[in-house]
């Protein structure tokens, strides 16, 4: 399986953001191949346990006909020696604690392409707890008072100043974990007031 490994940075001026050792964290964020959304063609992923952080991005063969290159990128051939969702996930699910907190930037959706994508393979995706940088964003910067368009990740970044090429799974789950750090380092605030249980 190919895969690379992702780094993440801390902004200059910004300082460390310290998350709790008691929780586990995975970021995700995924790229699909259609309309459905219930096939990825790539992911990228974010492990932080005991306050460290390990990255993957790899493409995904999603079994499928590409048809949303034009947003992504990521055409049919890119993909052909690319992993299957089920072999990247026999890989990657022993890294994965049996209780984490799922975060992404508007987690619906990337939870429910998750879900649906690994139940494919008889997996059932179901963490207990989510965390979407979409509230922390509406919370300490606009009070919950928003107008539409102001909660994008590329609106969100740009306003932090966090480097992006959106839609790009590697850039994206990264650019999330950064917005996240920087909002909750802004707002004086601490990862656990925003975790929410799910339903």
């Amino acid at each position: 399986m190919t895969q690379e490994e992702l780094t993440s940075k801390t902004s200059h001026g910004v300082g460390k953001y310290e998350y709790p050792k008691d929780k586990s964290f995975v970021f995700v964020d995924v790229e699909t191949a259609n309309g459905f959304n219930d096939r990825i063609c790539a992911i990228g992923m974010i492990l932080v346990k005991n306050g460290e952080s390990q990255g993957y991005y790899t493409l995904i063969n999603p079994q499928t006909h590409i048809t949303l290159s034009y947003i992504h990128g990521i055409t049919d051939a890119d993909v052909v020696d690319a992993p299957t969702l089920e072999q990247f996930w026999q890989v990657m699910s022993p890294h994965i604690p049996n209780e984490f907190v799922f975060v992404a930037h508007n987690y619906c959706f990337d939870l429910n392409v998750m879900k649906k994508d690994l139940g494919r393979f008889g997996y059932r995706f179901t963490p207990q707890e989510v965390l979407d940088t979409m509230w922390v964003a509406r919370d300490i910067l606009y009070h919950f008072r928003t107008v539409k368009g102001d909660l994008t990740l590329n609106v969100l970044s740009e306003r932090l100043d966090v480097q992006l090429n959106h839609h790009n799974a590697a850039s994206d789950i990264l650019a999330t974990k950064e917005v996240l750090e920087k909002l909750l380092l802004m707002g004086n605030r601490q990862i656990e007031q925003f975790i929410r249980k799910t339903k």
